[in-house]
């Protein structure tokens, strides 16, 4: 997440003539938070946080692979894995991440939840945009133990369109 975030800024600092180190931390910080289990931390962003999206985008991956589209000879196959993905991670995904920048930006609970409402829709319907393909090619040509890894990398596009999308955002609203 920090990787996308710092090409962003970087992209932008010709325009912006400002480079903002706190926002480039919350961006890493959720990064490590997904990667790391043994950060301390309040015992709530512990349990949800690490338990989101490695972990959760494998053994969701896994279950879509062998247990909901277990045969292979399935007419669309990968299609319908791409489908059932995109119902639900969007959601939770960008959810989380809107919710994890408004609580280390000081918000209460409420005003973060709020933020949330505001903001998921807009991004949702832009991941639409790019994700669906990505896991497309995904299911269709990544091998299952490598899915994560090239999601991973695709992600580093998405943060640095995000970081510009929730920007643009934090301007309007100024």
């Amino acid at each position: 997440m920090g990787t996308g975030n710092l090409i962003c800024q970087g992209m932008m600092y010709s325009k912006t003539k400002k480079f903002n180190w706190y926002n480039l931390f919350q961006y890493a910080s959720y990064g490590l938070i997904f990667s790391v289990s043994y950060l301390p931390k309040k015992i709530f962003f512990q349990i949800f946080w690490h338990f989101i999206k490695g972990p959760v985008l494998k053994f969701w991956w896994f279950a879509l692979e062998l247990k909901l589209f277990p045969n292979p000879k399935t007419f669309m196959r990968p299609f319908k894995m791409m489908l059932a993905d995109q119902a639900t991670s969007p959601f939770i995904l960008n959810g989380a991440f809107l919710y994890y920048l408004a609580i280390t930006d000081g918000k209460s609970h409420q005003d973060a939840v709020q933020a949330v409402k505001d903001r998921c829709m807009p991004i949702i319907i832009e991941s639409y945009k790019v994700w669906p393909f990505i896991i497309l090619l995904n299911f269709y040509v990544i091998p299952l133990h490598s899915r994560v890894l090239f999601s991973n990398a695709a992600a580093i596009l998405w943060t640095t369109y995000l970081t510009y999308l929730i920007s643009k955002s934090d301007n309007k609203n100024k």
